[in-house]
């Protein structure tokens, strides 16, 4: 149990000496607790010549006690459950900070439930129980401690006795730890799979209502397990915390007879019987607090090793180059794919300053896995990426992305108001500054129609709002970001016919002076293009300009000629 306490100790990083005075202060809140006892034994060991020199002193001695308790009880809660928010809410913030820095290929790899799990479950038993396990061991100890010696000061049998009931309840808080350790990993896996098919059942609700079936028994499966292994874990653990309580019950109850008999054959006088009598009582008393803190260790063990896993997130490797004002790039025979399935083959391109370039393919074709090792979401397997002549993994990232802005096929926007989504990449930005960019996207006149104009909350995703509108917003908010960089990934992809033209206007307007780089299936969005680059199976099949490739035999020219009938296709 004492290394779990270090566990604890060391996640708690600069608040570790605020455990440390809080496991102090715990110590000494315990000597106050046992003081009010010894207020009462005193009082039993004078019962035959009671004085009111004896009361008093039992008096202060127990005003004493309470008031020193009192005063640490408040200290423990000052530095340890307190801080203990704080330590924690450090780290998740810590976490949050990793993961913008890890490589997408990270969160494709890892179950979202167990990351879900980590961040808020786990936490929130850490919050809940580490520091209370902590204080409640170091109470059970030092308190259990404490009457131990003062029996073996008194007699020595007594004192034996207590020993071994103390021995026993250590064995068997070992086998509680023991068995609760095998429950838990079932209880966490359960629970980990739960939260993803809950996940999964709510992001695909509308299959679900559609088509119904076997996602919502897995929810169903799911949830009944959980519920399996949580009874599981209660089983195991509670048979463990009812015998140990059994076994001091024993001991205690061995501790009263013993100092019954001694006082009926005159060993001890009617007092100190007496007070022997009620330390049996007492003597354990502590020890069934540390059962439950037992229990709670292998619950905060399980936690550690789920939170220990989270922040031990792959960051990509970073330079401390500072971030060059020439934004050409240049992919240099690159190669890329996710686990054995290559998307990228040995690909070489430049793309100069404030120019624009379309990336044009067959559906699965790897054009946005492209623009995405650009943006450095992902790292080449080989080959190199050069911005302003350097690699880019010699900037920082937030340097780079800095430089970039992007309008994904899948737009994302958060539960917040419209205002603060589009100016999400310049946060300062004035009212009058996202109205103009707005207005560039065609978005200001259906915003000026909802309720709260600017102001009115879109919900998580942009849910109460079209595709098209979303995707306006999206391109409002890289407008109003102003990067020299503009990666576009179908962005008119969701716009109706009466809005494409605007669009295609303020795209024009935001390539200025910007080096452009987008992925169409619209030839209006094509074919001014600087150059455009042909992907197929994730080689460079053509590049050139729309006039020069016009006139090649290839795919682009076949796609021009039978793109009406090519459904696979996607530009």
């Amino acid at each position: 149990m004492f290394e779990t306490i270090k566990r604890i100790y060391k996640l708690c990083g600069s608040y570790k000496k605020q455990l440390v005075w809080g496991i102090v202060f715990s110590c000494i809140f315990t000597i106050f607790k046992c003081s009010e006892v010894l207020a009462i034994l005193n009082v039993l060991t004078h019962i035959t010549n009671l004085t009111k020199e004896v009361i008093l002193t039992s008096l202060y001695i127990l005003l004493g006690g309470t008031l020193g308790a009192s005063i640490f009880k408040y200290l423990i809660s000052m530095t340890m459950s307190a801080n203990g928010y704080k330590v924690f809410c450090e780290k998740r913030i810590h976490i949050g900070d990793q993961l913008k820095h890890a490589p997408m290929g990270y969160f494709n790899n890892q179950n979202l439930g167990r990351i879900s799990t980590a961040l808020s479950t786990s936490f929130a038993e850490l919050e809940g129980f580490s520091m209370m396990a902590v204080e409640n061991i170091v109470r059970g100890v030092i308190s259990s401690v404490c009457i131990i010696i003062f029996m073996f000061c008194f007699n020595w049998i007594l004192g034996l006795i207590s020993v071994a009931g103390l021995v026993c309840s250590s064995i068997m808080l070992k086998i509680i730890r023991k068995n609760s350790s095998k429950a838990i990993p079932r209880r966490e896996k359960a629970k980990q799979n739960m939260i993803s098919k809950v996940i999964e059942y709510i992001r695909g609700i509308s299959v679900v209502k559609c088509f119904g079936g076997k996602p919502v028994n897995d929810v169903d499966a799911a949830l009944c397990e959980t519920r399996d292994a949580f009874i599981y874990l209660e089983m195991k653990s509670t048979k463990g915390v009812y015998t140990q309580k059994s076994i001091l019950d024993v001991f205690g109850g061995i501790v009263l007879l013993v100092s019954a008999l001694m006082m009926y054959y005159g060993i001890f006088d009617f007092g100190i019987g007496v007070m022997f009598i009620m330390s049996s009582f007492m003597v354990y008393s502590q020890l069934e607090t540390m059962s439950n803190g037992a229990f709670l260790l292998n619950v905060i063990d399980h936690s550690l090793n789920e939170i220990e896993e989270i922040l031990d997130i792959p960051t990509m490797k970073e330079g401390e180059e500072k971030i060059s004002e020439d934004d050409s790039i240049e992919l240099k025979n690159v190669s890329f794919g996710y686990d054995t399935r290559k998307i990228i083959d040995n690909v070489s391109f430049k793309i100069p300053k404030n120019t624009s370039t379309a990336i044009v393919g067959y559906s699965g074709s790897g054009k946005t896995t492209l623009c995405n090792l650009i943006a450095r979401f992902w790292d080449v397997d080989r080959g190199e990426i050069l911005f302003g002549g350097k690699n880019i993994k010699s900037y920082k990232a937030d340097d780079l992305l800095g430089q970039m802005s992007m309008v994904f096929q899948n737009v994302y926007l958060f539960n917040d108001t419209i205002a603060n989504n589009i100016k999400f990449g310049k946060p300062d930005a004035s009212q009058a500054e996202i109205e103009e960019a707005a207005k560039k996207a065609c978005c200001h006149d259906f915003i000026m129609e909802l309720p709260d104009g600017y102001n009115t909350v879109i919900g998580e995703g942009g849910a109460s709002l079209s595709g098209g509108e979303r995707q306006r917003i999206s391109i409002a908010r890289a407008i109003l970001k102003d990067a020299p960089i503009v990666i576009l990934d179908e962005a008119t992809s969701s716009v109706d016919p009466e809005n494409e033209f605007d669009l295609l206007q303020a795209i024009n307007a935001l390539k200025e002076n910007k080096t452009l780089i987008s992925i169409a299936h619209r030839m209006t969005t094509v074919k001014n293009a600087d150059q455009i680059i042909v992907l197929d199976q994730g080689h460079i099949a053509q590049i050139g300009t729309h006039d020069e490739l016009i006139k090649q035999e290839g795919i682009y020219k076949r796609f021009l000629t039978v793109r009406e009938q090519s459904v696979g296709w996607s530009l």
